[in-house]
């Protein structure tokens, strides 16, 4: 007789890669409940390390490149190639060529003039590899120019006139552009205003920037005009779309490319294979700290929306919890349980298995 599968999803958890934490977790489940079938899945929020995750999970090989870093000096990245099913996937990661890291502290305090460029030659790369489909992982980033650096070196021009004919060229790349979290171009809660309310840019810089990159934003509605909504016959606004603020309006750029875009947590379940391993199981998620932030966006809220589609049960492990039972549940989470003081994941996953998937009566 099979005894109940416990499929576990884990992210990144200090410096322990997302696949070691969930192997941890599980070691620790068996532990207490070794009669229980154990599945083990990373996953990633977006942003740097998506595509090293994807390629040490499916298999895959890395090939070094060096391209354009935001200031123009050359700096090195990697090109990750998985193949499976007829298909070539190239796994990009965008921090690599634009990531803050690559700046000086001083200088990201106002980032224009750092340029996005640096991604097309990836681009560029990855289609001379004779990749099938491209996926482009798109976090924070050091450049805020809308993506046009991106486009102007893909050969749009420097007043975008050539736009139309570099979306033709890329209208069979497949692209698919893979962000945090669904953050716009313009407005409130967009690319400009991030970057005061995350890493503390000058309101005043933050203002200048939207302003420019609204212009940029006319510009482009210019030259390509956008297509009208089928059911408000109004015209849709690419710089309000879904993923268009992210790296800075990078996520922008690719959409205009005609990239699909979706959220990582939700990229991954199809990606790496967990959605269909969900019916049917209970489902633990591991993260370092479960609060306001996790219960809204990544893995945990993104994997927990799937199990709930399932129904699915659903309970978290962490090392702090900080959001109250009523939150959870409306995710469709059953329970969150922290470590105590001297235990470890391995250890808080023993404990809790005794409660969800105890013994079998003899």
């Amino acid at each position: 007789m099979t005894g109940p599968r416990v499929v576990v999803v884990a992210e990144q958890v200090g410096d322990d890669h997302a696949e070691d934490v969930a192997a941890s977790a599980a070691e620790g489940w068996a532990r207490t409940a070794p009669h229980v079938s154990l599945e083990t899945f990373g996953s990633h929020r977006g942003g740097a390390g998506l595509a090293d995750l994807v390629r040490r999970t499916k298999g895959g090989t890395s090939h070094p490149v060096v391209v354009p870093g935001p200031t123009g000096d050359e700096v090195p990245a990697a090109l990750s190639y998985i193949y499976g099913e007829g298909t070539r996937t190239a796994y990009l990661d965008a921090a690599q060529a634009l990531g803050r890291h690559l700046v000086p502290a001083e200088r990201l305090a106002d980032p224009a003039g750092l340029s996005s460029a640096g991604l097309a030659r990836l681009l560029i790369l990855a289609r001379e590899g004779d990749a099938d489909r491209i996926v482009v992982s798109v976090g924070d980033l050091a450049p805020h120019d809308a993506g046009m650096g991106l486009l102007e070196a893909l050969g749009a021009g420097t007043d975008l006139s050539g736009l139309a004919r570099v979306r033709q060229e890329w209208a069979g790349a497949h692209l698919v552009l893979v962000t945090p979290d669904q953050s716009t171009l313009l407005g409130f809660h967009g690319a400009s205003a991030t970057l005061t309310e995350r890493h503390g840019v000058a309101p005043e810089v933050s203002q200048r920037l939207e302003s420019e990159t609204g212009a940029v934003t006319d510009r482009v509605n210019q030259v390509l005009p956008p297509a009208k909504d089928l059911l408000t016959g109004l015209a849709r606004r690419p710089e309000r779309e879904p993923g268009s603020g992210a790296g800075g309006g990078v996520g922008y750029a690719l959409q205009l490319l005609g990239a699909r875009t979706d959220v990582a947590g939700r990229f991954l379940l199809d990606e790496l294979g967990i959605r269909p391993r969900l019916p049917g199981s209970l489902l633990v998620l591991v993260t370092g700290s479960y609060d306001g932030d996790t219960v809204h966006d990544g893995v945990v809220a993104e994997s927990a929306r799937a199990a709930l589609d399932s129904a699915t049960p659903t309970i978290v492990l962490a090392r702090q919890v900080a959001v109250g039972r009523r939150e959870g549940m409306s995710l469709g989470i059953s329970g969150s349980y922290a470590t105590r003081a001297g235990e470890e994941l391995p250890d808080l996953a023993a404990r809790v298995a005794r409660t969800w998937t105890p013994p079998p009566v003899a």
